[in-house]
């Protein structure tokens, strides 16, 4: 079983580029998704509009696999390559893991089945800036432990500012690929050569120490009564009205429509979905009002009782 890590930061596009691999890809791969608190969103997403591409999704949810979690992490990993034994597992992490760990913890149960290639991190052209400037070590992190770097979001970006975070991300890691216009510009051999690389060797090195990490919180069978109740509810996360929101996502009834927002990075999105399952929300930041997003969900579920958990990153 060959592992191809696809890391970056929170709201970068990983599971955007996953299904994307998924279409340009011959070979069928697992996906294992280590989503942050305890409400799993990307695992549905990941499941939806497979195109004919068989993937088995599993989602770790209460643990970050690069830390606290890695025992359960590498025996998940052990157990899909013995179990299922799929030709390729994608390795999904929290945006707030530490890649080097990640890497580490599956350098201790590679053996001649399990073989770890080289990762992937996705960096956003919109949030590098800001997430550099709050998490520095973090994001040099998951940027220097990478041997090919994929810029998301640059459909709009000029020729200049494509430019400038080419040279940022040059200074960080010198030897990297970095892709500026993957949606225009990779073509079926580049998603290909992804799987079809040889062993990780790099050496890579744990720099972080003990730097502030972000909170998360989730809640779980909620409702609102109108989709223009959830319009409203993200324009106040993004004018800061609930406290320092970086990244959010969910899916949920909203009147008659089933929908899924995401927000990241001061934008927020709002897409039609038919998954329907019982409402989630998960929100990630500093300094949260969960009080004030608590009552909002409660005002908005009607006799609907909603579940509520809420943890640490580290």
């Amino acid at each position: 079983m060959k592992i191809l890590i696809v890391s970056g930061f929170l709201g970068a596009g990983k599971t955007t580029f996953i299904k994307r691999l998924a279409r340009n890809v011959d070979q069928r791969f697992a996906i294992l998704e280590n989503e942050y608190g305890a409400a799993g969103i990307d695992g549905a997403r990941l499941g939806q509009n497979r195109q004919g591409t068989q993937k088995n999704v599993w989602e770790m949810t209460e643990q970050c696999i690069c830390c606290i979690g890695k025992k359960d992490f590498a025996a998940s990993v052990l157990t899909i390559a013995n179990v299922v034994d799929p030709e390729y597992l994608i390795v999904e992490p929290t945006g707030v893991g530490s890649l080097a760990r990640i890497i580490e913890n599956l350098r201790q149960i590679e053996y001649e089945r399990i073989q770890l290639l080289s990762p992937v991190t996705i960096v956003d052209v919109y949030s590098y800036r800001r997430y550099m400037a709050e998490y520095p070590e973090l994001y040099q992190d998951q940027i220097r432990s990478a041997d090919t770097i994929i810029v998301s979001k640059t459909e709009a970006c000029q020729a200049e500012e494509k430019q400038r975070i080419q040279k940022f991300l040059q200074e960080i890691n010198p030897q990297a690929k970095i892709i500026t216009d993957y949606a225009s510009t990779m073509t079926w051999e580049d998603y290909q050569s992804l799987l079809l690389g040889g062993r990780y060797e790099k050496e890579v090195q744990d720099t972080q120490s003990g730097e502030k990490m972000p909170e998360t919180f989730s809640f779980e069978n909620i409702r609102m009564e109108a989709p223009e109740t959830l319009w409203c509810f993200l324009e106040q996360i993004i004018r800061g009205a609930f406290g320092n929101i970086i990244r959010a996502k969910g899916q949920f009834a909203a009147g008659d429509q089933f929908l899924q927002f995401d927000v990241a990075d001061h934008r927020y999105s709002i897409t039609g979905t038919e998954q329907k399952n019982a409402g989630q929300a998960v929100f990630i930041g500093n300094d949260m009002n969960e009080d004030a997003i608590r009552q909002y969900f409660k005002k908005c579920a009607g006799n609907q009782k909603m579940k509520y958990a809420a943890r640490h990153v580290s």
